[in-house]
């Protein structure tokens, strides 16, 4: 538990603190990337060119030659689509990948509201605990960070990759981030405890 979190945030002047910045695993995202190839040059393959399709309906269908439909056509697009956007967010994730957690001089950063949204901000006083531990998940145990806030609003109901316990705890799931849940905790706390007494001296 953090039992001198502070009441407000620091001033400019006083003792900086040295940023945790979290992001993706690196190999996870080149996997994820990867994976998507295949489906794009499924989809381009069948809208334009119909080679491999071609060669395997030959090879499963000899004496009766199967044609594409419009409902093919359709799932080829979303393939290609699909497919090329996760590569495409593959790469940039990569070249410049954006932080999943992110400590400042106003407190925690975290997203936890989905891809496309900002992430949220737990201000250092609003922070009760945070830890580390595991979590069952479709019967795996995977490795999460425990954040327990004072104000429930500051939570969204639905957390991104992770589950809300209750009211004011939530539990962020690890398993894709470069930096262990245990050593994010012990950051997390050193730095609350630093903010704490920087903003009594």
């Amino acid at each position: 538990m953090i039992h001198d979190t502070p009441t407000r945030v620091p001033a400019e002047d006083e003792a900086p603190l040295e940023p945790l910045v979290v992001h993706r695993s690196t190999l996870r995202t080149w996997l994820i990337s990867l994976a998507a190839i295949p489906a794009v040059v499924v989809g381009v393959d069948i809208l334009w060119r119909r080679r491999i399709v071609g060669f395997f309906t030959d090879l499963i269908f000899p004496d009766d030659p199967q044609l594409l439909d419009t409902r093919d056509t359709i799932w080829a697009w979303v393939l290609v689509v699909v497919g090329g956007l996760i590569v495409l967010w593959g790469l940039k994730e990569l070249v410049f990948p954006s932080p999943i957690l992110a400590t400042s001089r106003e407190g925690v950063h975290i997203r936890m509201s989905g891809p496309f949204r900002p992430p949220t901000t737990l201000p250092w006083f609003s922070l009760h605990d945070v830890d580390a531990g595991t979590l069952e998940d479709d019967e795996e145990e995977l490795d999460v960070l425990i954040i327990e806030v004072k104000e429930p609003a500051l939570l969204p109901d639905n957390p991104w990759s992770g589950r809300r316990f209750d009211d004011t705890t939530v539990a962020l799931f690890t398993k894709e981030w470069d930096t262990r849940a245990d050593e994010v905790a012990v950051r997390i706390v050193d730095q609350a405890l630093a903010v704490a007494r920087s903003s009594r001296a």
